[in-house]
């Protein structure tokens, strides 16, 4: 029996013992795949699932808001976003908000070279502004994952919106040891801080974002899930507390989207 036990430890002990990467030749090979959720879903078509809560002073839902949006890439780096449902309604009896919102989205988004210079812009400020180390090594969906932790350094000046923002946030996050691709973040705000330069509205410490990322078609890594809480004050008196979850799904790819 007790041979048998050891060879079945044995079975596992390799991975058990495997050493933790290099911090920076892991980071390195992060780097080369990390692009903004833009970027990753610039080439694909899918559905998009808002749903938006306004929390009572005690955490209880007051109302809830869910949106369905179908989504498809467009020419030039243009995004049409198509309001589907609003609560399980149609959302046929309200088309010109619709057009509009499709309009504004659209210039927002620019073109393709416009949002991938943004993208890494914004990701090498990221790089500079944390502090990065390895934290451990966990198991998800059945493929090892290296754990990150970020944490601003002091007294880093940020030269981006991004930036200013991503200057109040740490957490960690999970990359995918083979792919080096970006599985999981747990982010928090560090402290309160200004949402722009609008004085008068105000993240509160401890809002929390979490974003996932899966593999789909044995190569491409895609946003699944994003879910935001937070409170926040705004015009300095009224506190609005909210959790808001963004799901994707039907991801189809769109080789070369036309008008």
């Amino acid at each position: 029996m007790a041979l048998i036990f050891s060879a079945f430890l044995s079975m596992f002990s390799p991975q058990v013992q495997k050493p933790l990467p290099d911090l920076n030749s892991f980071l390195a090979e992060f780097r080369k795949t990390l692009h903004t959720d833009t970027v990753a879903l610039s080439q694909y078509a899918y559905t998009e699932k808002q749903t938006s809560m306004e929390l009572g002073p005690r955490g209880n839902t007051v109302r809830t808001e869910v949106k369905v949006y179908e989504v498809t890439p467009g020419p030039q780096g243009t995004v049409r976003r198509r309001l589907v449902s609003v609560n399980g309604a149609p959302a046929s009896d309200e088309p010109q908000r619709g057009n509009r919102q499709l309009k504004s989205n659209a210039d927002r988004q620019g073109s393709d070279q416009a949002n991938a210079e943004q993208d890494e812009e914004v990701i090498n400020e990221a790089f500079a502004l944390y502090d990065i180390r390895i934290d451990g090594r966990e198991i998800i969906d059945g493929r090892p994952a290296i754990r990150l932790t970020f944490r601003p350094r002091p007294g880093f000046r940020p030269k981006t919106t991004q930036g200013e923002f991503m200057q109040h946030v740490a957490g960690q996050a999970w990359v995918d040891e083979a792919d080096h691709q970006l599985v999981r973040v747990d982010a928090e705000a560090i402290d309160t801080f200004s949402l722009g330069n609008d004085l008068t509205a105000r993240l509160q410490k401890g809002a929390s974002i979490t974003a996932e990322r899966r593999k789909f078609d044995n190569t491409a890594w895609l946003p699944i899930k994003t879910e935001m809480a937070l409170s926040a004050r705004v015009l300095l008196v009224r506190n609005v507390n909210m959790r808001q979850i963004t799901e994707y799904s039907n991801h189809k790819r769109v080789a070369n989207p036309r008008d």
